[in-house]
This record gives structure tokens, sequence and C-alpha cells, in this order.
């Protein structure tokens, strides 16, 4: 259908309306738009509820601003819709970070949900179980490939092996349908910054309104674990498991999850009735064997899942703690890391890994020695452009303060390559022009100084160049 544009918390956010009945509302995930959504999926639910998709700040037909990610603004952008709508009350389904907004929204909006479908997604924080580190990567290292060579990327920790093995050309037309507007690199990044930092573990002892759990066994992106973690958390969830399904179970078994999600609701309905009646003993029995069932499922599902959980040792959790509280994950920002005056690449190792531990995306000059002159002129120019157009932003030069005019001066004459300078070390403090620059006093490797860098480059924001040329 054709996306209708609403203005809401400052930004165009498109949406689209199909069928009648209840409402039902539909967020989705990590960089796709409401275009994703199974066709068959929409239709059949078409057919008993008034079914909206949204698109996502920074994806489809929506704007795609440079800031306001964070999933509590997100969950805003759908109660304000909801509210252009006439909607007071509605069914919603989140998938994957889009389930994680409907946490959020059943957070700060109790009254507006009449039930909550949670698929494939995950509460964050400490009890959450994160993707390993090869899944991350796969996911996050995008920059410089075309929508066609990214979503083929990502298909490989998405789909089910067997899925995508048997199921090519329907996987083929899914994935021109989800290009067709494709979400830019720092809304991607903004929004994975976004999900990375999320919390809701805390408030799921507070969800009350009837929720239904889908995910399924294979989920290499959001293990299954996390939907049994949080079915015991939330007061009278129900669970369902889908055996042989990876992360696009709705794809995948399309019909199956709309067999699930329909029974739900018309219990949801069945229960809302009965509730309008004096509840007398066989409503007590029932709702007891209710409980039993959902927690039986639980106990046989569990097994299984335990043993197909892999032990990793890098997650996003353990990256972020890494530098502790107080680095926050990072919105993959490009930094140009410059050694000191006689120093090696080498020797930024260490703070190239934990940069790109925390969420940014830091390159070298790829000198062996670093000599001031104009071979150093040439290979930093060259690193600070080629960066930049790769990425489509400006980045950010972190320097140390040995050798730190030389950088200063190429970093002011590519001031439409770079937004802002660190220089690390510094007890010196000169004048500069060009870029924003910032002063880190401590020591190269010292703690205070990751403190202070991560607190920086989390208060510069993304700076888009649009098309430059070379």
């Amino acid at each position: 259908m054709t996306a209708r544009i609403a203005r809401v918390n400052g930004i165009d956010i498109a949406y689209r309306i199909q069928g009648s009945g209840v409402p039902l509302v539909l967020v989705m995930g990590y960089r796709l738009s409401s275009a994703a959504w199974p066709t068959a999926f929409i239709e059949t639910l078409a057919r008993e509820f008034t079914v909206v998709t949204v698109d996502n700040r920074g994806t489809g037909r929506s704007e795609k601003p440079v800031h306001g990610y964070a999933l509590a603004n997100m969950a805003s952008d759908i109660c304000v819709l909801l509210d252009e709508l006439g909607m007071s009350r509605v069914h919603l389904l989140g998938y994957s970070m889009g389930g994680a907004i409907a946490q959020e929204f059943v957070r700060q909006f109790p009254e507006r949900v009449a039930s909550l479908i949670l698929c494939a997604t995950m509460c964050g924080g400490a009890r959450a179980t994160y993707a390993s580190a090869s899944v991350v990567r796969v996911m996050r290292d995008l920059d410089g490939l075309s929508p066609e060579q990214v979503a083929r990327r990502i298909w490989k920790v998405t789909y089910a092996p067997g899925y995508l093995a048997q199921n090519q050309q329907q996987v083929e037309e899914q994935t021109l349908r989800e290009i067709a507007l494709p979400t830019p690199l720092h809304a991607a990044d903004l929004q994975f910054q976004a999900f990375a930092e999320f919390d809701g573990s805390k408030a799921l002892s507070e969800i009350r309104c009837p929720t239904l759990l889908l995910t399924g066994d294979l989920d290499e992106l959001i293990p299954a674990q996390n939907s049994v973690m949080m079915a015991k958390r939330i007061s009278g969830a129900k669970l369902t498991v889908l055996r042989g399904r990876g992360h696009r179970v709705l794809w995948e078994s399309t019909q199956e999850c709309i067999h699930q999600i329909t029974a739900f609701l018309a219990n949801v309905d069945r229960a809302a009735v009965a509730a309008m009646s004096p509840k007398g003993s066989h409503g007590r029995q029932q709702a007891a064997s209710s409980t039993l069932a959902s927690t039986i499922e639980m106990f046989m599902t569990w097994q299984l899942l335990l043993t197909s959980a892999g032990v990793e040792s890098l997650t996003i959790a353990r990256q972020s703690m890494m530098a502790a509280s107080a680095s926050r994950f990072g919105d993959g920002k490009p930094l140009v890391l410059v050694a000191p005056r006689l120093g090696s690449d080498f020797t930024l190792l260490p703070l190239s890994a934990w940069l790109r531990a925390i969420g940014y995306r830091p390159v070298t000059t790829g000198l062996f020695i670093n000599l001031e002159g104009a071979a150093r002129e040439r290979a930093l120019s060259k690193v600070i452009r080629e960066t930049a157009q790769r990425m489509g932003r400006k980045a950010v030069l972190i320097t140390h303060s040995i050798g730190m005019a030389q950088a200063l001066q190429i970093a002011e004459s590519h001031d439409r390559w770079i937004s802002d300078v660190v220089v690390l070390d510094a007890v010196q403090r000169p004048l500069t022009k060009g870029p924003r620059t910032h002063f880190i006093s401590t020591s190269w490797f010292a703690w205070q100084n990751l403190v202070e860098l991560s607190r920086i480059l989390r208060g510069i924001g993304i700076e888009l160049i649009g098309e430059c040329s070379a």
C-alpha cells in the first residue's frame, strides 16, 4: 500500500494501514522498513485486524536524521503516531529491535497496550544472551558495501542455513523489496547503538498485559535463550519456540507464526470478555491450567536451548565491560588514528581494538614508522579522504601530542573531511584553527585517558558529507 506521512516528534514518519478490526501495530527491527514484512503475513492478519506498519526513523520513507534514535524516542514516535490516528489501545507486535521498542513502549505507555507479541528479540542488560563476536561483525562491518551486498552479507546470520539453501528465490524476492529504499549507514549505526545500549530487564516484571514470545531455536543473532528468560520474568507469558528456524522466523514459518499470533489474540479477546463477568472457580481452574501448560512448554524447550547455546568469549555485553559503565556503545563514526612521531601503527593496535569493540571504526595511516614529512602528510591525507568518502560522514582524527603540530595542520586543510581532532597526552593546549580540537592530558594508555576519550567521542555528533569529490 502507499505510505502515508505523519509529522511526529519533529520528523516525518511513514506508515501504512491495511484491513479492519482491532488495531494491531507492527514494529520492525534493525535497518529494515515496513516493506520488509512478509506479504502473506500482512495480508492474512489484515483479514481480522487493522494492521498498522511503521517505517522507524532512519528507514523507508521516514526521515533519516543524525540524532534521536534512542529506543525511548522511537517508542514515543509510535505513541504520537497512534494519537494522530486516534488509536488509544492496540495490540503491539515487535520483531528483533522492534521487540525492544515494543518493550519500551509498554514501559512508558502501559495503558495503551492490550497485548504484547515479542518476536526474536531480547531485553538487553546483564541478563541477556548476546550474539557472538563474529555475528556482530557481520551486522556491523557494512561500510563501503552496496545495499545488495549488505543484504547478502546479513543473510548468513539471519536466515537458518536450511531455509536459505532451499528457498533462494523467495529470499531474492524479499531482498529486492528490502533494498528498494535502503537505510543509510549512519541511520543503521545509530539504530545499532540504541539497541546495544537498551536494557529493559528490570521492567519485564512490570509488564501486565498478555504477552506472547516467538523465537526460532537456530537464531544466531538473538539467541532463543533470551525469549526463554523473558518468558520466565513476564507474568503469565506464553513462549513458543519454532524448531529449525533462525532469526527470520516470521519469514521462514509465516503460516505457523500467523497461527500462533491469531490464536493468542483470540484468547486475549476471550479473556477480556470473561473479565467482564463474575469469576468463579472454573475461571481460576482454567487460568491455573493455562499457567501449567506454559510452564511445561518452557521446561520442554529449556534443555534443547541449553545444549544448542554456544559459549562465546566476546559479546556486546563484555565489550561494554572493557571500559566499565563509563564507556557507552559508539555510533560507528570513523576514527583516523595517528601514531606518535617515530612511533608505529603497531603501537595503536590495543587502542584500535578497544575503540572497535565499543562501537567505532578506527583506521590507521599504514606507516611502519611515523616520520614527519611529505610522505606522512600524503599517507594521512589519503586515509582521511578515503575514510570519509567511504563512510559518507566526517572523520575524527586522534593524534598524540608528540607530532601533533603536523597532524593539526593536516586536519585544518582537510576540514571538509574532518569534524574534530582529539590530542592525547597533551600537556600544552595550543590555539587551533579548522576542526574542533579536544585535549586529553593523561598518558597514552592510562585508564582515565580511555574513559575521557570515550566521553569526548560520545559527545561528537555525526556530520554527513554527502557526495564528495576526490
